[in-house]
Order: structure tokens, then sequence, then C-alpha cells
């Protein structure tokens, strides 16, 4: 267990690291509104983060530690017009709305969510289908 907790910690530190010293695209600074902290994101979406461990078993760490690189602690277009705090692309049979921008290519398709729970939900399902886990309550 201690060891995993030091692996956790060295990913925490080295996306904080990474976020300091690098800017996601689209992570563009709306008109005359704050820009979200890192501890106020963190204060934020916690919770929602700790209730998809405990059913999907993915690390809240991890949750948050991708949300707050992949939407610039909640700054990014895709996540303030479009709920979406890690960069979920559309891929094949998505029939929900959608918001399109530049990423990897230009105006590329990704999910829009009706909140920011609805997003985290998806990305732990997605996260637990990719790499199965026995979650603690399922």
């Amino acid at each position: 267990m201690k060891r995993y907790l030091a692996a956790v910690a060295v990913v925490l530190i080295f996306m904080a690291g990474m976020m300091l010293f690098a800017q996601p695209l689209g992570a563009q600074k709306p008109a005359l509104q704050k820009r979200t902290t890192h501890g106020e994101y963190i204060d934020k979406y916690k919770d929602l983060a700790i209730e998809d461990m405990e059913v999907y078993g993915i690390p809240a760490s991890i949750t948050m530690a991708q949300g707050l690189l992949e939407s610039d602690c909640g700054n990014s277009r895709l996540a303030v017009e479009a709920n979406n705090h890690f960069g979920i692309k559309c891929k094949s049979g998505w029939e929900g709305e959608t918001i399109h921008h530049d990423d990897d290519a230009p105006g590329e398709c990704f999910r829009s969510y009706a909140s920011a729970a609805e997003s985290c939900q998806e990305n732990s399902v997605l996260l637990w289908m990719s790499f199965p886990v026995t979650a603690p309550s399922m």
C-alpha cells in the first residue's frame, strides 16, 4: 500500500510540474472571468472523484490529476462551454451533445455534458472499460 501511495504521489507531482510549465490547447482565459486555481478546482471536484473511485475503483488522485491537466483547472474552453473536463472525444456511436474544437486536428468533435459530474463519471467508465479493476462496489 505504501508503494502504491508513493507511486500516486510521484504521478501527482509530475503532473503538477507539467501544469506549471505547459498550458493545454484551448486553455483560453474567458473575458472578464476569474481563472480557477489548482486549489479551487480540487476543493470543488474532489468529492466527485472520490465518489467515482468508490464505484469504479479509479483512484481519485488520478481522476483529479487528469481533470486538472486536461481542463486547465476548469478554465479550458471544453470545460467552460461543454463541461468536458477530460478531453473526451466523440468517437463512433456518440449520440449526445457535441462541441468542435481544434486539438490533434482542426475542428475535432468532443463530447458535451450537462454537468462536470457527468463528465467525471463518463471518464471513470471509459477508464474502467479500458483497464478493468475490481471496484469496491459495482
